[in-house]
């Protein structure tokens, strides 16, 4: 199957072009600048999503790509073994800051995360309230009041963990790339098959999928980057529709 690059996309006025950045770390990255830069472990991701209907309204279009997100955010939040953007903890949450622009044709909508150990306080926090403030300037929008009752981390399960069974003892695990979307990572074979029903509509929608993922220690530029041993996903896989049972460990 020849590679999808974003000018192969689907697009058109009926389709809305949604740009996805998931920012996070590694285990055993340097606690310091360097972790930062054009080098930043990334991954970015171009959705090329069909609108419901013809001539939305910006806003309605905003909406429903957000709200397509945040569906499938599961199949976003299990992509790596992630690590806080800030330190050296297991990332639990995320904060969302959107840009768009839907009154184009195509209409484009970006998403940042940043994945993070604790959102509520601390240096973590303080790093992503200074990201909201930037966002919003960027936007021409008042800064947003910090929450006063954020969730506790600990009740969301890491995002080093399985996406299907999101068991804590599976962050020490080599986990499984779903290699039709090159994103989702699953504990065993049997745990991606029970997700598909979940994993399928975000699995089929047309998309871009760049790893920026240097090994640790090495400051590099970005790269699109092939994970090893990755599978591609059969026509067959396609016809029975079922998940594609090609998988990489990591």
């Amino acid at each position: 199957m020849p590679s999808t690059t974003e000018e192969t996309l689907p697009q058109g006025p009926d389709y809305v072009r949604i740009r996805v950045l998931l920012y996070g770390s590694s285990k055993d990255d340097p606690v310091s600048d360097d972790r930062f830069g054009d080098h930043q472990r990334r991954v970015e991701i171009i959705f090329s999503l069909k609108l419901p209907r013809a001539n939305m309204p910006p806003n309605d279009i905003l909406q429903y790509a957000t709200d397509f997100i945040n569906l499938y955010y599961p199949c976003l939040k299990h992509t790596q073994k992630w690590h806080c953007e800030f330190c050296d903890l297991p990332a639990r949450m995320s904060q969302q800051d959107v840009s768009s622009w839907c009154s184009r044709t195509p209409p484009h909508v970006l998403i940042y995360y940043h994945f993070v150990c604790d959102p509520r306080s601390g240096p973590c926090a303080d790093n992503l309230r200074i990201i909201q403030r930037q966002m919003a300037r960027v936007n021409g929008l008042p800064t947003p009041r910090r929450p006063r009752n954020r969730e506790d981390p600990f009740e969301f399960p890491p995002m080093a963990a399985c996406a299907g069974c999101e068991h804590e003892e599976t962050v020490d695990m080599p986990t499984l790339k779903c290699s039709s979307c090159d994103l989702t990572r699953y504990c065993s074979v049997a745990c991606q098959r029970a997700h598909w029903p979940e994993h399928k509509v975000f699995c089929k929608t047309p998309k871009v999928v760049k790893w920026v993922w240097p090994s640790a220690g090495e400051l590099q530029e970005p790269r699109e980057q092939v994970m090893p041993g990755s599978l591609q996903a059969s026509e067959a896989d396609d016809a029975a529709d079922s998940p594609s049972q090609g998988c990489s460990i990591q």
